[in-house]
């Protein structure tokens, strides 16, 4: 029994390790996926622990093989086709591909991982805080962010909502799908679903340190650690992940405003 608690708990640690030391993150996910490969091809039921950090191990690992982000100024971040935009395309046809697949392997449903279709009342409320949070983050964003980013000065020209809303999609709904669907799902058939919540919501918040973080870095990764246990919670409580997808889509399209549009230095 102990054995196969070490060895279940494996494929979590090891995500735990890619999250605080971005340097191992490329070398963590192809073990991540190969740790799933072989318990898969014996047969052991540790697999799906190992499955479940896949989609957020991709994520983790991106910028070591499709590059960082830089700012591209008022005039580059109106382009659909920017380096920004089409990175987190790929990024999220990757993960949510990976998700599709090991949902398939372990026989996961739409309904474990909130996917199930939304009411008329849920998809009005999410889209509603997709705008409010789109919009409003857009323009209080920037007060928020000072303490942590520094101060940052951008235009936002009309044009920018077109690459805002496919950078906001793409990367809202494959870290949603990752951290509350597929993680938090599959941790949560271990584990107590309280234990599976917590430990995605530390993940998330650890892994949102990048190094645009000049200030402040222990408060931040507790704010978004919080936030990810928030939305953990929603999911659990609401039986759906459309209510923290629309909030997500809404503030990643604010920011993108202020990560594309910045005064490129």
């Amino acid at each position: 029994m102990r054995g196969s608690t070490v060895v279940a708990g494996g494929g979590p640690a090891l995500l735990l390790v890619a999250a605080l030391f971005p340097g191992m993150r490329p070398l963590i996910s192809v073990v991540l996926f190969a740790g799933w490969v072989v318990l898969l091809y014996r047969g052991r039921p540790e697999a799906v622990s190992w499955a479940a950090t896949l989609p957020v191990g991709v994520s983790l690992a991106w910028p070591w093989l499709l590059g960082v982000d830089r700012p591209l100024g008022a005039s580059g971040c109106v382009d659909p086709f920017s380096g920004i935009v089409l990175r987190r395309v790929l990024v999220a046809g990757a993960g949510l591909g990976l998700a599709t697949l090991v949902a398939i392997v372990h026989a996961s449903s739409s309904e474990e991982l909130g996917l199930r279709r939304p009411s008329s009342a849920e998809g009005a409320l999410a889209f509603g805080c997709l705008l409010v949070l789109g919009l409003g983050g857009t323009f209080i964003g920037p007060i928020v962010a000072e303490p942590f980013f520094g101060r940052l000065e951008f235009a936002t020209p009309v044009a920018v909502i077109v690459p805002a809303v496919l950078f906001g999609i793409a990367n809202g709904v494959m870290e949603e799908v990752a951290y509350r669907g597929i993680l938090q799902a599959f941790l949560g058939r271990l584990i107590p679903i309280t234990a599976a919540i917590a430990f995605q919501g530390v993940v998330f918040g650890i892994a949102h340190a990048g190094p645009e973080v000049v200030a402040l870095l222990p408060v931040h990764v507790a704010l978004l650690s919080a936030v990810g246990v928030i939305a953990g919670l929603a999911r659990w409580k609401l039986g759906s992940l459309w209510i923290p997808i629309g909030i997500h889509v809404g503030a990643d399209i604010a920011l993108y405003v202020g990560l594309a549009c910045r005064i490129a230095a």
